[in-house]
This record gives C-alpha cells, structure tokens and sequence, in this order.
C-alpha cells in the first residue's frame, strides 16, 4: 500500500525550511486555480477532436490531415511544456501556470482564424505549447497545498477538471457557434490569469524552498544542483532511470487514450460503408454524454480509491477494467454496429479504464523532490504525450482502414492492459510527507505489497 505513514524526508544537513500551511480557504482556493486550468485546457484539445470533419471540409483537406494537426498539438505540448514546467520550479508554480492559461486560450482562439490548414497546425502547436505544462504545474501545486490525507481523492477531482471541460466542449459543438465560432469563445479563459495573479496564493513548499536556497540552507550537493536547469537534474543521478520509467508510462497511456478518443470519434462520424455509424451531431450526443459521466465517475473515484489501496495497486485495477471493455467492444462491434444497448456500455466500460488518470498525476508529483517536482512530471507527461500522442491516432486511423474498426478499437484496449504492469516500474512512495528540502533518498523505500 502506497499511503502509510511519511517516508519523505529533509535532505542530510540541509534545513527543513519551517513552512507555513495556507489556511483551508487558501488552500481551497489553490485547488480551485487548478481546476479551472485543467478544465478550460480539456476544451481546448478536446475541440479539434469533435469537429475534425467540419474542420477538414472548411478548410478543404482531408479528415487525415486533421489529425495530424491533432498530433502537431501534442508535440507543441512536449517541447513547450518541458520548457514552462521547468518555470513552475523557478518562478513559481501559480505564476507560471497563468503563462500557460494565457498561451492557449489565446491561440485556441487563433484556430479559429485559420483560412488553411497550415495556419491551423501552426495555431495547433502554439496552443499545445501552452496546455503542455498546465497539468504538471497544476498537480505540483495541489500536491503541495493538501495534506496527505485526502491527497489523493484531491488528484482524483482535479483530473475529473477534463471530463468536465470535455462537456463544456461538447456544450459549444452543439451549439450554433460552429467550429470558428466555437474556438473563439476561448480567448475568455485569459481573464483567468488576472484572478489568478490578484488572488492565488503561492505554494508554501515552493516558497520555503527558495528562501532556504536564497539564505544559503541547503548542503553543499543540493546548493550545487540548485544552480542548475531543472531539466539537467533529470537526467543525472538517481532522478534519471526514474524520469525515463515515468515517460515510459505516459508513452503508453496517451498513445492509448488519444488513439481510442480519436478513432471514436471517427467511428460514430464515418459512413457505414466505411464501418462507422454515420451519426449526426445530435445522434452522438448520447454516447458523449454516457462516456463522459462514465470517465468524471471514473476519475474520481480512482483518486480516492488511491488513498486507500496504494496508487499502484489502484492505477492496475482501472487498467484491468478498461482492458476487459475493450475485448468486450471487439466482440461488440464485430460483423456491424451490434445492438446500441450493448456498445453504449462496451463503450462506457472501457472509459472507466482511463481512470488511471485520476492516479497519475498524485503518483508523479509525489515521485519527484520539490526543487524539479513541476519539471519532472512536465517532462514525463509532455514527452510521453509527444510520442504517443502523436503514434496514436494516425497510427489506429490507419488501422481502421485497412482492418476494420472491431480491430482499431481494441488495440487501444491491449496497450491499456500492459499499463497494469509497467506501473510496477515506479517506486511505491505515495502518500509521503513532503517536504521543502528533500534529497532523493525517498526513494529507497518499500511500502507495503
């Protein structure tokens, strides 16, 4: 079990930096900061996802080239969110994280503009750039402003921030607004960072961390590092195998999840000559709506489960059930659509698997010291996210084609299942103490079975 008592501890000779809790209401209103970001950054990369067809028929390309653009978004969210994790651990982490709201509302709302497809790639990217460090420097910061008690079931209700923005995306594609329309609306959520700057407080461990550095408190190796890129500290040392084991984990998950959400999408859009089910705008809504509440559901209830069970044991769990639903969905869909009541919750089934997203972003933030926190759960996530995001949906786009949707679907599902084991990678530290000034040495420890 993943939670006992603390293991985390103040790194030898250094000074434990006396920090100061927020009061609940600030802490609440820490919470809240993130929330929103998660929220507002779901609707900007869930948009393209839904009106990839309207999108490709205005701008007179193909539905392929669309999804490219999909995958160019990820890949902006790999080099840019590297780049703004590593300021959430220079500059702080609400400072850095109104940076990233401001980025990509702004260029969501640039999308909107494109006359081709070019300019919406491009648009693409710069968004990426911003949503690339909001989950990182947002899990640092919840991390780090609740208790450890609760820590998780806090994790699990920030995730569920994507399936609510995931509705709030849905909400403006059935509206009137159209695609341009629909993407305009989101340079609002820049009005966010004045909110944030007048009114969020800055987390307390980032802040006792640096008035130990600025006064000299920290032992000679730390000082030493402290002078040094965060993202150079994750590639040396003990920090390395475990930045690489964590990018590992998050290649799979979002080759998993971007490929399954887009190829979904696909599936309910296509022709029936082509295997789809050909259904309109309105007719979609209920699977939307089923497979939303099944993942909000999901998430949340993953997060807290997570504080009860471990982090691992509950991040395999999800795993098994969202694997299970999809050997269900290949039977489902063979030989036609199957009947709607079956692949409603086939479907549903294999959503609540990704519920491991209501674990991930507590494990991780809890995997990595306070100093390079923000950047080491940046590079793992916006580095797998750029892999296997990208891989993912052109990759089972092209699978659909050639073997059939029953196929495409499942394979998702099978990536899903490996999770369950790769998890075990990752040292089992979740539910310690954290602490301003931490050395690596956390990681030795063993925690339950």
């Amino acid at each position: 079990m993943d939670n006992p008592q603390s293991i985390g501890a103040p790194a030898a000779g250094a000074a434990r930096a006396g920090t100061v809790e927020l009061t609940p209401a600030a802490a609440r209103l820490t919470i809240l900061a993130a929330c929103l970001g998660w929220l507002f950054s779901a609707v900007d990369i869930v948009l393209l996802v839904l009106y990839q067809r309207p999108v490709a028929e205005a701008l007179g390309s193909e539905p392929q080239a669309i999804r490219i653009a999909i995958g160019v978004g990820l890949l902006g969210s790999a080099a840019g969110g590297i780049a703004f994790a590593q300021l959430g651990d220079r500059y702080g982490r609400v400072r850095a994280l109104g940076w990233c709201v401001l980025l990509y509302s702004l260029a969501t709302a640039g999308m909107g503009l494109a006359r081709n497809v070019h300019e919406l790639m491009a648009w693409r990217f710069v968004s990426g750039i911003g949503t690339g460090a909001e989950w990182s420097i947002g899990f640092a910061l919840i991390t780090e402003v609740q208790r450890k008690t609760g820590r998780g079931r806090v994790g699990g209700l920030v995730a569920g921030m994507f399936n609510l923005g995931t509705f709030v995306a849905i909400a403006l594609f059935q509206s009137p607004l159209g695609w341009r329309g629909s993407f305009g609306v989101m340079a609002l959520p820049a009005l966010l960072v004045l909110w944030l700057r007048l009114r969020v407080p800055e987390s307390p461990l980032w802040t006792a961390w640096q008035q130990a550095r600025s006064r000299g408190e920290l032992d000679a190796r730390l000082q030493a590092q402290s002078r040094l890129a965060p993202l150079a500290l994750l590639l040396r040392g003990r920090l390395r195998a475990l930045t690489l084991k964590a990018t590992l984990l998050f290649v799979a998950m979002n080759f998993a999840f971007y490929a399954f959400s887009t190829v979904f999408i696909n599936y309910l859009q296509d022709d029936r000559a082509r295997g789809g089910l050909a259904l309109d705008a309105q007719a979609q809504f209920p699977f939307q709506l089923a497979l939303n509440l099944g993942a909000l559901a999901s998430v949340v209830a993953a997060g807290a489960l997570s504080d009860r069970i471990g982090r691992h044991a509950a991040f395999a769990l999800f795993c098994g059930i969202g694997g299970a639903g999809s050997v269900w969905l290949y039977f489902v869909t063979q030989g036609g659509a199957g009947s709607a009541a079956a692949l409603l919750a086939a479907f549903t089934i294999v959503v609540v698997g990704y519920g491991i997203n209501g674990v991930v972003g507590t494990l991780l933030a809890e995997l990595f010291p306070t100093h390079v926190r923000a950047a080491g759960a940046g590079l793992a996530q916006n580095l797998g996210k750029g892999l296997g995001g990208m891989a993912g949906p052109p990759l089972v786009g092209a699978l659909a084609g050639s073997a059939g949707y029953p196929l495409a679907l499942a394979l998702p599902g099978a990536v899903v299942l490996a999770l369950a084991g790769l998890i075990w990678l990752l040292p089992r530290v979740g539910g310690r103490e954290l602490h301003a000034v931490e050395d690596e040495r956390y990681l030795d420890a063993r925690r339950g079975p």
